[in-house]
C-alpha cells in the first residue's frame, strides 16, 4: 500500500514538472477556457418556432382565426393544442416556453364588439424568449384584426411570468459555458498527460515497475485534473466578476465543477490511452466540444429540436452538468430531472469512465 501511495505521488510530481515545462500549453489552456466563456456569448440569438401550447376554451369562429394568426406570427411559434393542466405541466418540465389560453366567450365577445382578454403564461427563464413572445403576440393580434375585418383591435393580453425574475440570454449561456470549458481543458490536459507516456516510451518502463503501473498514471491524471481545476477557477472568476453573475447555491456549484473536472479528465485519459498521441486526442476533444455542448440543452432549456435529440443529449454528461450549473447560479430547473438526479448521473459517469479507462489502458499497454 505504501509503495502504491509513493507511486501515485511520484506520478503526480512528474506530471507537475511536465506541466511546468509546458508553460505554453498551460497558457493556451487557460486562454481557451476564458475564450469559451466569451464565445458562447456570441450565440445569444433569438430562437424560432418556440413550442407553445394553445388552450382553446372557446372553439369558435374567431378563436380559429386568432390561432391561425398566432401560427403565422413571424415564424415565432410552434403551436400545440393541449388541455390547460397538461400544458402547465409541460412548461414545468421544459417541453414548452409558454401557454396561451383563449377563454370561453372569446368569439361572442368579438361579435358583440367588447374587449376580450387572452392569458399568456410565459416560462421566463431567459428574457430573450420572453421578449420574443411579447413581440410576436401583439403582431398576431394585429394580423387577427385584419383577417377578421374588425374596425379596431379588441384583443388584450394578460401576461403571467412563471418565474419571479428575468434572466438575460447571455447570463444563461455563459453559466453553461463553464461545463464546456471543463470538457475542453480537463480533456486536453489529461489526454496529453497520458499520451505523452506512450509517445516518450516511458509506458514500457512502468510495466516493469514494482507497483501497478496504474498508480503513477493515476498520479499524473490527478495532477492534470488539479491544474484543470485551477484554470476553471479563472473562468469562474470571469463569470462572477466580469459578467456579474452571482451563484445562488455556491456549494452546489463547487460540487458540479469538481465533478466536471473528474469526469472530463477521465474522458481525456481514455482518449489519450486509446489514441496514444497528443495531437489527435486534443483535436478530437476540441472537435467534440461544441456539438456536445449545443446538444446538451445549453442553448435553451426547452426541447426545441424534438424529443429524439433531447433523448440523445442524456448520453452526454454535459447535459446533466448544464442542468446543475443553471440551478446553482440562477435557481432554474432546466431539465425534467431534479438536481440530485443529475448529480447521481454524474457520479455514474465518473465511475463508468474510471473503470473503462483502466481497462483500455491495460489493453493498450499490453499491445506495446
Amino acid at each position: 500500500m505504501k509503495q502504491i501511495a509513493i507511486a501515485v505521488i511520484g506520478g503526480f510530481r512528474a506530471e507537475s514538472v511536465q506541466m511546468r515545462r509546458s508553460k505554453l500549453l498551460l497558457f493556451l489552456a487557460t486562454v481557451q477556457s476564458v475564450i469559451f466563456i466569451f464565445l458562447v456569448s456570441i450565440f445569444g440569438l433569438t430562437g424560432s418556432r418556440a413550442p407553445i401550447a394553445i388552450v382553446d376554451e372557446d372553439r369558435g369562429f374567431y378563436s380559429a382565426i386568432f390561432t391561425d394568426s398566432l401560427n403565422n406570427a413571424h415564424h415565432s411559434f410552434s403551436l400545440k393544442f393541449m388541455e390547460k393542466e397538461k400544458a402547465l405541466d409541460a412548461v414545468k418540465h421544459g417541453d414548452l416556453v409558454s401557454v396561451i389560453k383563449i377563454p370561453a366567450g372569446f368569439s361572442s365577445g368579438i361579435e358583440a364588439g367588447r374587449n376580450v382578454f387572452i392569458d399568456v403564461m410565459v416560462d421566463n427563464i431567459d428574457v430573450d424568449m420572453t421578449e420574443d413572445i411579447q413581440r410576436a403576440v401583439p403582431s398576431a393580434i394585429v394580423n387577427f384584426a385584419r383577417k377578421a375585418g374588425l374596425p379596431g383591435i379588441r384583443v388584450k393580453v394578460n401576461e403571467t411570468d412563471m418565474i419571479g425574475h428575468d434572466t438575460g440570454f447571455i447570463p444563461y449561456l455563459v453559466v453553461s459555458a463553464l461545463a464546456l470549458a471543463a470538457f475542453v481543458v480537463s480533456g486536453i490536459l489529461s489526454a496529453a498527460a497520458l499520451s505523452h507516456e506512450f509517445e516518450s516510451g516511458t509506458i514500457k518502463l512502468l510495466e516493469i515497475a514494482p507497483v501497478n503501473p496504474l498508480a503513477p498514471i493515476s498520479g499524473r491524471i490527478a495532477a492534470s485534473a488539479l491544474y484543470s481545476l485551477a484554470v476553471l477557477l479563472i473562468s469562474l472568476s470571469v463569470v462572477i466578476f466580469f459578467y456579474g453573475i452571482i451563484p445562488l447555491h455556491p456549494l452546489e456549484l463547487a460540487a458540479a465543477v469538481v465533478m466536471c473536472v473528474i469526469i472530463f479528465s477521465c474522458a481525456g485519459a481514455l482518449l489519450g490511452a486509446f489514441l496514444k498521441r497528443t495531437l489527435p486526442a486534443a483535436s478530437l476533444v476540441f472537435g467534440l466540444a461544441l456539438p456536445l455542448y449545443i446538444d446538451s440543452g445549453a442553448m435553451e432549456p426547452e426541447r426545441f429540436d424534438g424529443n429524439a435529440i433531447w433523448a440523445i443529449a442524456h448520453l452526454s454528461p454535459l447535459y446533466y452538468a448544464v442542468g446543475i450549473l443553471e440551478h446553482a447560479f440562477h435557481g432554474f430547473q432546466v431539465t425534467p430531472e431534479p438536481v440530485f438526479i443529475n448529480f447521481i448521473a454524474l457520479f455514474i459517469w465518473a465511475a463508468v469512465l474510471l473503470i473503462f479507462t483502466a481497462g483500455v489502458l491495460k489493453a493498450r499497454m499490453a499491445s506495446c
